[in-house]
């Protein structure tokens, strides 16, 4: 539950307030079609706050550039705020109405399935879901969620306050900061894809004895792979997001504040700056370095260093502008190539006439 003055008294650096009573309440947040009596509601465009008008929400957050458009009488059963960014204003509220601390507080603070080594530190007011499994020495920081059947080896360690969603599985070793949220059947630190090929073919495992650092407030999404390194570490730095099925390969380094889409993949031995954006399904070969703030559009493959910040496509990679003309010149290719079967059958026949026929 909201209330309108709650928004005011910790949030007025995001939203104004305009008009209203601010002793509303919200229960719900809703989109303006299923708007109703105690909805918190977010409107981008007349035509919803027109709907929303009529179904007289506790809270309303409009746009800072439809701020005149909120007319007290009309509205006085709700009580409204701007915002300069509606995905900024949900990022700050939604979070009132998120009832997912339950799905792991249910149990109580520690399920009678979980299994936990002796010499495992569990910090205060950490819960333990259904069927984990915590190894010898893992440490796990204060206020965590660990959900049902999830693993983390020996000597991992586990920062303050961070989630990890059932079924993940966080290797021996390997470190997760604070803050962190970590989706169901995502998999820290198995070994990377490393071998040594004997004379005959016969390929032989390279143990990986090193880990993987993930940094703070670092997010990542289900079914996600992330490799630990040979003999150091393969690093998550903070701030980063990770979509869905990414694979993040042995000796990788990720920098800050880096958001990768669904089916990114990487080759091992990598480094990838700060502010790095991708759509999906890209590819970034192995032993290569991306610079900071460089944007790749989706389906791009990277097989060589990309030094310069900038928005990239494409395979071959190339210049955002470039591999878009690219892209589209790629639909007209058979019309060029008969074209040009034209032109060259033209020049063919021309070649065998007397050069003074045109006397003729």
């Amino acid at each position: 539950m909201l209330t309108a003055q709650t928004i005011k008294n910790k949030h007025s650096d995001v939203f104004t307030y305009l008009h209203g009573d601010l002793g509303v309440q919200a229960e719900h947040c809703h989109i303006p079609e299923e708007a109703a009596l105690g909805s918190l509601v977010y409107v981008s465009n007349a035509a919803q706050l027109a709907e929303v008008r009529c179904r007289k929400p506790a809270i309303v957050i409009v746009p800072a550039k439809m701020s005149g458009c909120i007319d007290v009488q009309m509205d006085a059963h709700s009580c409204c705020f701007s915002v300069q960014s509606i995905p900024m204003g949900m990022a700050v509220l939604l979070k009132y109405f998120d009832a997912k601390s339950r799905r792991f507080t249910q149990w109580g603070e520690r399920h009678p399935t979980a299994v936990v080594h002796p010499d495992a530190v569990i910090g205060e007011r950490t819960f333990l879901g259904p069927y984990c499994v915590i190894g010898a020495n893992a440490s796990i920081g204060a206020g965590c969620m660990i959900g049902a059947h999830a693993v983390i080896e020996n000597d991992a360690c586990i920062g303050e306050r961070t989630v990890l969603h059932p079924h993940v599985f966080v290797g021996a070793g390997c470190v997760v900061g604070n803050d962190c949220e970590i989706h169901p059947h995502t998999s820290i630190g198995s070994d990377g894809f490393g071998y040594a090929v004997d004379p005959d073919g016969k390929p032989r495992k390279i143990s990986h004895l090193g880990n993987v650092k993930i940094g703070d407030c670092v997010e990542i999404g289900s079914n996600c792979a992330i490799d630990r390194a040979t003999l150091a570490s393969t690093h998550i730095r903070s701030g980063t997001k990770l979509d869905n099925i990414c694979h993040i390969a042995h000796n990788c380094d990720l920098g800050e504040n880096g958001f990768f889409t669904a089916g990114f993949m990487m080759g091992g031995s990598t480094k990838i700056g700060r502010q790095f954006v991708t759509g999906g399904n890209t590819v970034v070969t192995a032993h290569i370095t991306v610079g900071d703030n460089v944007i790749l559009s989706g389906r791009s493959s990277v097989t060589n260093d990309v030094p310069n910040a900038g928005a990239y496509g494409g395979y071959p990679l190339q210049p955002l502008k470039e591999a878009m003309k690219t892209a589209v010149n790629i639909g007209h290719l058979n019309e060029i190539r008969r074209n040009l079967n034209r032109v060259m059958k033209r020049l063919n026949l021309l070649d065998k006439v007397p050069a003074d026929s045109s006397d003729a």
